[in-house]
């Protein structure tokens, strides 16, 4: 529709001596069917010629040009509306998506620009909770938005692979040892072993000292604290790529805290060159006092470095790897202050980039009454009452199975009902992380993330199932040549103007970093597609009217094409049946 938009500011501008880009940001999508596609609101210019906008909206309808793409342009009360022909709709929307079906949502508004997204960025050693979630798909789909509008996208995932709870996890696995020389160290085992000295401290206060020298060790470079550091390490990774794998998320590097230990110093120097430094209580800090913030801690009193230190480390080294004009952070909201301290020092540093840097920060998950059986609003991975991914994942994929197994009455579906139940189940996970934009808070609860039905990943994947199926009814290919003036009623005219609207949801998402709002275009697109395929009567697919029928499927495929482009950059599958 941008075209469409475009055109219409064009015209607007030439009889208004308003610029197209102020004519551009006022224009509106019509509230109901049947008063056009696009409407300019007069009441601006009523107010600056002192007469009502009905009349200024009727004077502009006798001056702007007409002719395609709009058949009609004329005034609808204070608006001047502009009303699609149909062939320019068909051809804006069927017309462009059957000829390209793998690349026809493509852009290349990002050519020669890289974005770098971290996102994910769990602490290792113990397995994702579903609280990880959040940052992931968000993540996730941002890499694949950024992508189809040809940014050259590098997914990072900055682990949380260093500090002291290694210290507490070689203390608890030396004490485990002495008891049994083959002690596990997979991921599963990590947890438990981080659970039990949390368990055995409060009973033996020494074992925290113990665990700082431990990690003390790794610091200095002890060759089994370091031996030790990259079994943990290797042994999460392997969990967490098989987890990974099964939401359909990737990444280019998993470079984690611990690559940038050697880096920090020299970022240190950076700051000290530009006379950024101040003391505070011993510490080094950056003041930041006239940009109403405290101070950007660089150096602890006793010399140790910080996040914030870690943060400007990797952001330099960010740039000097892949020279970015945006670096997104994908992190809960809590870290504003510490992001906008880090983005502050890096521009008083002197670094133009550092306008490309940003937080897309998004609402705390929280657990709803009765999730661990006893009331509990919170998890503790220290005590071992923390929801796994995996589990909720689990779980839900187990009722898709039962509901699935329940209704199959094709031999196909029973025979794949494994498969199908991991991209339904696994699908309603992540679709619900879309449903509501990213700054809103999340509570969990087992009944919301085990929704099958209503607005949900498992409504889109059945309706892209059920267009699978429209289009093998037809059984044979479509004509080169379609007569789209065959699709001439409101609702089939709805559909083409939803069609049309994909590529300006992706634009809009990419604008906001928001990937809920490509969720709300597909179940849109669904809504009105739906509306049409029920007025059975009206609206038969295929008939015995051969070029009604080819008109028909085409629009169905063009649909099934969209849907499945837009759960792929959610991260759902389409099944072709279900």
């Amino acid at each position: 529709m941008q075209e469409f938009y475009a055109e219409a500011s064009r015209r607007l501008a030439a009889i208004t001596g308003i610029s197209e880009a102020d004519i551009l940001p006022v224009l509106q999508r019509p509230p109901k069917p049947g008063m056009g596609e696009i409407g300019f609101p007069c009441f601006s210019l009523a107010k600056e010629q002192k007469i009502s906008p009905p009349q200024v909206a009727q004077e502009l309808a006798g001056k702007i040009q007409t002719g395609a793409p709009f058949a009609e342009i004329k005034q609808v009360g204070p608006y001047l509306n502009f009303f699609l022909s149909q062939t320019a709709l068909a051809e804006n929307s069927v017309g462009r998506i059957l000829p390209a079906p793998e690349n026809w949502w493509r852009s290349d508004a990002g050519k020669d620009k890289t974005v770098v997204i971290d996102y994910s960025s769990p602490n290792i050693a113990k397995p994702l909770g579903v609280h990880h979630i959040r940052s992931t798909m968000l993540g996730a789909a941002l890499c694949r938005l950024y992508a189809a509008r040809g940014w050259r996208v590098v997914a990072v995932n900055h682990l949380g692979d260093w500090g002291t709870n290694f210290g507490q996890l070689m203390v608890s696995y030396k004490r485990a040892e002495a008891d049994n020389p083959n002690v596990p160290v997979d991921i599963d085992a990590l947890l438990k072993l981080y659970v039990k000295f949390h368990a055995d401290a409060e009973h033996d206060e020494t074992l925290n000292d113990e665990a700082r020298n431990w990690f003390k060790k790794l610091e200095d470079g002890d060759s089994e604290a370091v031996r030790l550091w990259k079994v943990f390490v290797e042994e999460s990774l392997k969990g967490l790529k098989n987890l990974y794998q099964r939401l359909n998320v990737s990444f280019d590097h998993y470079t984690g805290e611990s690559f940038f230990n050697d880096k920090m110093e020299e970022t240190a120097a950076r700051i000290a060159a530009r006379n950024l430094l101040t003391k505070s209580d011993g510490a080094q800090v950056v003041d930041l006092e006239k940009y109403d913030m405290p101070p950007c801690l660089i150096k602890k009193s006793d010399g140790a470095t910080t996040y914030a230190t870690r943060d400007l480390a990797a952001a330099e080294y960010r740039q000097r790897e892949y020279g970015f004009a945006k670096c997104l952070y994908v992190v809960a909201n809590q870290q504003e202050l510490h992001f906008r301290q880090v983005f502050q020092t890096l521009e008083l540093m002197g670094y133009d980039w550092a306008s490309g840097c940003e937080h897309v920060k998004f609402g705390m998950l929280s657990f709803g009454k009765g999730v661990f059986g006893d009331g509990n609003v919170t998890g503790s991975t220290r005590k071992g009452n923390v929801i796994f991914l995996e589990d909720v994942l689990d779980r839900a994929v187990a009722q898709a199975k039962e509901i699935i197994s329940e209704n199959a009455r094709d031999d196909e579906i029973k025979r794949d009902l494994d498969a199908l139940a991991e991209q339904v189940g696994v699908g309603a996970i992540v679709f619900s992380e879309f449903l509501q934009r990213r700054m809103k808070d999340v509570t969990f609860t087992w009944e919301k993330a085990l929704n099958l039905h209503g607005d949900s990943g498992p409504y889109l994947q059945y309706t892209h199932a059920r267009l699978s199926s429209l289009k093998g009814r037809f059984g044979r290919e479509l004509p080169q040549e379609i007569n789209y003036a065959r699709l001439a009623s409101e609702s089939e005219r709805a559909v083409m103007l939803a069609l049309s609207g994909f590529s300006g949801a992706l634009d809009r998402a990419l604008a906001e970093n928001e990937p809920s709002i490509v969720a709300e275009y597909l179940l849109e697109l669904c809504s009105v597609f739906n509306r049409m395929f029920t007025d059975k009567e009206n609206h038969r697919i295929v008939s015995e009217d051969e070029e009604l029928s080819a008109a028909r499927v085409a629009l169905v495929e063009a649909v099934r094409l969209t849907l499945a482009e837009g759960l792929r950059l959610l991260g759902l599958e389409a099944p072709v049946k279900m």
